[in-house]
């Protein structure tokens, strides 16, 4: 079978048909990276390593607009992909308006900053078109074994994205603090994120708060090994609260944990966990946990109110949870990672 690369410089259209020549080169065609993502599958089986695919789907215009806007459209679409990604990675469309990157030996945290990073090129290369676009993916041996099952995974992915809150709240261009006020003054019932009080008067105490802390850190010691991050805010760290003691006795883990607070202080003395001083007033009545693992997703935010009450949110929405911490990392210029 012959598995040899379609790329421009052939040229070819994203159906593998001949063509004129409107992407750039290192562009494959569909047939080219779907046999190649089969056998990036049977590799990664044999030698127990993992590759990710990286899908993205742009909503193209009505059929009505003219073609060469169309072609335009993809053509940069295609520039952009292939400015972020390594020359390792094999790219092509497999078809109009979706690419796919399949990126050799990529976890699941680095097909994540990977996502990031494509959709900040793209939002800036179709900012002038306004045109809608979804960046999805899917890690092998995690979210599947199969090259057809991963892209049925990033696909079905697409759709769950744009349901999700972060989209239908349209909170990617609003900042940290507007994200936090929006989320709780929302209004949602749903099983996957609400609203609630706690504190007096309540049926849930305040202690509930260090209650979800310690539940996240059981999660992260009974699988040390696996990857993830940790943003939970302590006001004051010097009083040696529950939650700091718990972390001084915590053994070695692959999360990555933050300790975010509001004042600074000299000997926090964690070797598990870094310390993140916000100087920022809005810290004074707020407190957060953002949790993202390979396979586990939750944020828990909560304003200070009347009396010893308080005014909560949270959820297990991933897109939401991973957008959150984007923005947090973002707007307190602190350093982008994940696991």
């Amino acid at each position: 079978m012959n598995t040899s690369p379609k790329s421009i410089n052939t040229p070819v259209s994203p159906g593998g048909h001949t063509g004129p020549r409107v992407f750039p080169g290192r562009f494959y065609d569909a047939y080219f990276v779907s046999e190649y993502g089969k056998i990036e599958a049977l590799r990664s089986e044999r030698y127990g390593r993992c590759f990710s695919l990286v899908l993205v789907h742009l909503g193209l215009p009505d059929a009505g607009r003219d073609r060469k806007v169309v072609a335009d459209l993809q053509r940069r679409l295609a520039s952009a992909v292939l400015d972020v990604l390594r020359d390792c990675d094999v790219v092509g469309m497999i078809e109009e308006g979706r690419v796919l990157a399949i990126l050799p030996e990529t976890d699941y945290f680095g097909s994540l900053i990977t996502t990031r990073k494509l959709s900040r090129a793209l939002a800036d290369v179709l900012q002038k078109d306004s045109e809608p676009f979804m960046v999805s993916r899917a890690t092998f041996p995690m979210d599947g074994r199969g090259y057809g099952e991963l892209l049925s995974i990033a696909t079905k992915r697409i759709d769950e994205k744009r349901n999700s809150l972060w989209e239908s709240l349209k909170l990617e261009d609003k900042f940290f603090w507007e994200i936090i006020e929006t989320l709780l003054n929302s209004t949602n019932k749903d099983s996957v994120y609400s609203t609630f009080d706690l504190g007096s008067g309540h049926e849930l105490p305040n202690s509930f708060v260090d209650q979800i802390n310690h539940a996240i850190i059981q999660e992260i010691t009974r699988t040390p090994s696996r990857k993830g991050i940790l943003y939970l805010t302590v006001k004051d760290v010097d009083s040696n609260p529950p939650i700091v003691k718990t972390l001084r006795i915590l053994g070695r883990t692959a999360t990555k944990i933050f300790i975010v607070t509001d004042r600074e202080t000299e000997d926090i003395d964690l070797k598990n966990a870094t310390p993140v001083y916000i100087d920022d007033d809005r810290m004074g009545d707020k407190h957060f946990t953002f949790f993202l693992s390979e396979d586990s997703s939750y944020a828990f935010v909560s304003q200070e109110t009347w009396g010893e009450s308080l005014s909560c949110f949270h959820t297990s929405d991933p897109y939401l949870v991973e957008g959150l911490i984007a923005r947090f990392q973002k707007d307190f210029s602190l350093q982008e990672q994940l696991g």
